[in-house]
């Protein structure tokens, strides 16, 4: 597998595999295994382990009193 990156910039990023020149987007790949920290993510023509995607996380030390943690999925 070959690369760590966010999930917000995978998702709308153009992706290719090595293995049978599939190109597309990222949020158009198969979901393999999911972790605590992110998702591999798999060929869609071919089911070759592409790589494994860290899901976005922001966090602040002193957030505003009136702001609320949000933990949700992105959406395109």
């Amino acid at each position: 597998m070959s690369l760590i990156d966010f999930y917000g910039r995978f998702a709308a990023g153009t992706v290719t595999c090595e293995k049978c020149g599939w190109s597309g987007t990222g949020a158009e790949m198969k979901s393999g295994e999911v972790f605590g920290d992110g998702i591999e993510k798999d060929c869609p023509a071919c089911g070759e382990k592409w790589g494994f995607v860290q899901w976005s996380v922001f966090v602040t030390d002193n957030p505003p009193k009136d702001w609320k943690s949000k933990i949700g999925r992105v959406e395109f």
